[in-house]
């Protein structure tokens, strides 16, 4: 009866290792990266980051639309200016670069976070466009092609529009790779994410336990 005890308890255990697996390799380093990089103090603060990040584009994305608004669609602009960079006019590249910015920031986060070659090309290529597209008015305008007040009037809205894109597609990836770490930690409870140094990257965790 005993050998029969341990093979039923073998296979129970080989069924529960198979309905629970653990997560792989690729899986934890990127989550120690994401930690790392982004340095929640402890577990439980995670959601608050998270909730705190997502406020913060919101309320830049409200700004942005505000700005976008006033300053391009309630404003006289000069509907004969056209890029050199496949002829798009000012009101769409409004909406170009900062489109370009925001997937730019996209694909170089998931191209740094998982160690991808092609995103990061793609990535690069984004930010050239853009940057291109949010300078040519004041370069042309020094050229005298534009007349220079309306040149850098041109330039600064483009620049606060892929500014603010930017920042909020930052946060954006930033609250979206922390909630993917707290999904993480949810359906793996024992898991303990430590240092090089074996020490634990939530350092408020270990001292609320020794309070305690």
């Amino acid at each position: 009866m005993s050998e029969q005890e341990g093979v039923i308890e073998e296979v129970s255990n080989e069924l529960v290792s198979d309905e629970i697996p653990l997560p792989n390799e690729e899986q934890l380093e990127l989550a120690e990266r994401i930690i790392m990089r982004l340095n929640p103090p402890s577990r439980t603060a995670i959601s608050k980051m998270i909730h705190t990040k997502a406020k913060t584009v919101g309320g830049i994305f409200a700004g942005y639309a505000v700005f976008w608004w006033l300053t391009v669609l309630q404003v006289d602009n000069d509907s004969s200016y056209s890029s050199i960079f496949f002829g798009p006019g000012f009101v769409t590249i409004t909406i170009l670069a900062p489109c370009l910015i925001f997937m730019g920031s996209l694909l170089s986060d998931f191209s740094r976070e998982l160690g991808q070659l092609f995103p990061g090309l793609v990535s690069g290529i984004m930010f050239v466009l853009a940057v291109l597209y949010t300078f040519e008015p004041a370069i042309r305008g020094i050229m005298d092609d534009l007349s220079t007040n309306d040149s850098i009037w041109m330039t600064f809205r483009l620049a606060v529009l892929c500014t603010t894109v930017w920042w909020a597609a930052k946060l954006l990836i930033d609250a979206w790779l922390l909630g993917w770490v707290k999904a993480l930690m949810e359906s793996y409870p024992d898991l303990d994410f430590s240092g090089p140094n074996g020490e634990s990257n939530f350092s408020e965790e270990v001292e609320y336990a020794t309070e305690d």
